[in-house]
């Protein structure tokens, strides 16, 4: 670390530590938490916190006062962002006037804007959460962060507090060449160790740019890169890993409860955040566990928001959970995305994603890529291409097999595929609901 960074990093802990050192002992404690070998004894650390939770919510909110004689936290129903928005004011703990509360609302990227409150121990504990899993990738407090994303007016930092974080804000709408010859010359200028965070459409879009123009290795002193909101595909991951010389990995969070599982350098599976979660991984149609290497909904129970209690919330993405054998701890074997954006092949079955995030490098010569299920059989892809597009009838043939050969399939060329309000580009669009 430079002496600049050194300042930083001595400026948060000296800060913490007026503080009464909260952020430094949930640290600690997160710490701990992956220490653990067993899931029965991880079990047992989780239950003070869990008890806090579900007692103190059946005592003080209206929608769970029924559940006054839980005998496990299964006795409490599965809940989504719907019924959350619905039954808000049953549901929460905290009002938006008490000092101890923070508003946090979501874009509403997927059509559903979304509010909740979060007490500031929920948000001292998403800081450790932060530093913690920043750590795990190779970052360390007081580096620079570049920050990829699309920076609307609500999330964008103000000049002074993003150079008091070292943070850069790369805006994922501007990544056209022009920005991103100037981005790569700055980079490799800049001498300072930094981490790397951003969508992994961006990261894409950037391994695109430096293959077209046939880059070698980059000298920008990159330590960490973390994929955050979208799946990050294989071919991504190796292409950052070759370009910018750092290990890369994806993060699962959201903007509701924040950091709940996140890969290691040599894992491809997702360490689970159980120091702040418990997590379930349940049937698409019942509220029960999925089977063994099924994909099932992903269901978290936050334990330190307070405020509005986010019981067995059911986040609206999918997953395979390992299986727990010889009390070994549970992992995210994959996270597949928005239920709501999942394809269904013609006999019924959900189609896997990373298959269609292949096609992006089966095919470099399209830019943009979206698949869009119409009815049971009827579908729709979006090409948009700079170049006479010559494999059309492979496209359709590799997609037919993975979706299904009695599929009826169109293909559409457009000059852009827009995003959604976040940045975002869906891959995959289902207009059909079986």
């Amino acid at each position: 670390m430079n002496l600049l960074e050194q300042i930083r990093n001595y400026a948060f802990w000296t800060l913490d530590f007026f503080k009464g050192s909260p952020i430094k002992k949930d640290l600690k404690e997160i710490e701990d938490y992956h220490k653990i070998e067993s899931y029965s004894t991880l079990i047992n650390k989780q239950k003070p916190q869990l008890n806090k939770l579900l007692n103190l919510t059946v005592n003080n909110t209206n929608y769970y006062k029924k559940y006054k004689n839980y005998n496990s936290l299964l006795d409490f129903p599965v809940v989504t962002k719907r019924d959350i928005k619905d039954n808000f004011l049953d549901i929460n703990i905290c009002n938006r006037e008490d000092a101890n509360v923070n508003k946090v609302k979501t874009s509403g990227s997927t059509g559903s804007p979304f509010e909740i409150y979060q007490t500031k121990r929920k948000k001292i504990r998403n800081t450790a959460d932060t530093l913690f899993y920043a750590k795990l990738s190779g970052f360390t407090l007081g580096q620079k962060l570049l920050y990829l994303r699309l920076w609307a007016a609500y999330y964008k930092k103000p000049k002074l507090t993003a150079w008091l974080q070292n943070s850069t804000q790369l805006d994922v709408s501007d990544l056209n060449d022009e920005y991103l010859r100037k981005l790569i010359i700055s980079l490799e200028n800049d001498k300072s160790n930094k981490g790397w965070l951003g969508y992994a459409s961006g990261f894409e879009t950037i391994c695109k740019y430096l293959d077209k123009n046939n880059y070698a290795p980059l000298n920008c002193n990159i330590t960490s890169i973390i994929a955050i909101s979208e799946r990050l595909g294989n071919d991504v991951k190796e292409k950052m890993e070759y370009y910018f010389k750092s290990p890369t990995v994806s993060r699962y969070s959201n903007v509701e409860n924040g950091i709940i599982a996140q890969q290691t350098e040599d894992d491809s599976f997702f360490t689970i955040n159980w120091a702040s979660y418990i997590l379930e991984v349940l049937d698409l149609e019942k509220d029960e566990p999925a089977k063994t290497n099924q994909v099932g909904r992903i269901v978290i129970t936050d334990l330190y928001n307070l405020a509005t209690p986010m019981i067995r919330y059911d986040t609206g993405d999918l997953g395979i959970i390992s299986v727990n054998d010889n009390d070994e701890i549970p992992k995210l074997k994959s996270i597949q995305g928005r239920r709501m954006d999942a394809l269904y092949k013609t006999n019924g079955e959900i189609l896997n994603p990373f298959t269609m995030h292949a096609y992006v490098y089966d095919f470099p010569e399209i830019e943009q890529l979206q698949f869009i299920q119409l009815d049971k059989y009827q579908f729709k892809i979006k090409i948009n291409t700079n170049v006479k597009f010559t494999k059309e009838k492979l496209l359709i043939s590799k997609f037919k097999n993975d979706i299904g050969l009695d599929a009826e399939i169109t293909v559409a060329y457009v000059k852009e595929i827009p995003s959604l309000k976040s940045g975002k580009r869906k891959i995959s669009v289902n207009l059909y609901k079986p």
